[in-house]
């Protein structure tokens, strides 16, 4: 065997035990890389070791395992809720949370949906919060349930579920169509109501101007003449040098007066 051939051999050995040797690294070790928008939980043989910050992490051996968290605000949305209120009307309600992972490690350990769990405190909130307005108070405050709603979950959300709610309240009110028939009747009527005293307001405005010119008349005859003479000079502006005019034995007793 020449020195060629053993130095082939040799260098083939030596190829071959660097492959089997990066393979058994490869297999001996695991990496993971975290997101700045993310966190990571680190498990080795089912057992928690740690939380990981952003960057990359490699771990030697077998049995590693991390859980990867988006810490980023998603929306929740609670669809249709049917609630009574403290009058005994039924209505849905449509209400949206914004919400993010505040503690990973709390979030994956309180629940085995921990998403649901939010979902259902929310809806408890809704169902406390309507339960104690009348349909009225509900649908002349609108959209103003934020921030009851807000601390009703804010707390509860954090200690419990390792859950930031950043805001909550209601989208959308929705009332059945017997009720929204009642209520709009109700509002017609207040309308019209609104209306006729509106009318009877102006009216009596009205009445009163003339009651008070009435008065100033009879204490004061010359104002009437003046009065008369300005409107007949109005009247007569457009029928030339003569106009005749029928007046009232009223008037006439007032001009002899005065």
């Amino acid at each position: 065997m020449t020195e060629i051939t053993i130095a082939l051999i040799t260098l083939t050995a030596a190829i071959w035990a660097f492959v089997a040797a990066r393979r058994l690294l490869h297999e001996a070790t695991e990496s993971v890389t975290i997101w700045d928008y993310q966190s990571g939980l680190h498990f080795k043989d089912g057992r928690y070791v740690e939380s990981l910050a952003p960057g990359k992490h490699r771990f030697w051996g077998r049995g590693h395992r991390v859980i990867v968290y988006d810490n980023r605000i998603s929306e929740l949305i609670i669809q249709s809720q049917e609630l009574l209120t403290a009058d005994s009307a039924t209505l849905k309600l449509t209400a949206v949370a914004q919400w993010r992972i505040a503690d990973a490690r709390r979030y994956h350990v309180a629940a085995e949906d921990a998403r649901q769990a939010l979902y259902t405190r929310i809806q408890l909130a809704l169902r406390q919060t309507i339960g104690d307005l009348t349909l009225d108070q509900i649908i002349e405050r609108k959209a103003g349930f934020g921030a009851e709603l807000l601390t009703r979950v804010h707390d509860q959300a954090a200690t419990d579920l390792g859950i930031e709610v950043a805001a909550v309240d209601i989208r959308d009110t929705m009332l059945g169509s017997e009720l929204r028939s009642a209520y709009s009747g109700v509002l017609t009527a207040r309308k019209e109501a609104q209306t006729k005293l509106e009318k009877a307001r102006g009216e009596a405005a009205a009445l009163r101007t003339l009651a008070n010119a009435a008065r100033l008349f009879d204490d004061h005859p010359g104002l009437l003449r003046l009065r008369a003479l300005e409107t007949i000079k109005e009247a007569g502006a457009g029928y030339g040098n003569q106009l005749i005019v029928g007046l009232p034995e009223e008037f006439l007793g007032l001009v002899k007066k005065s």
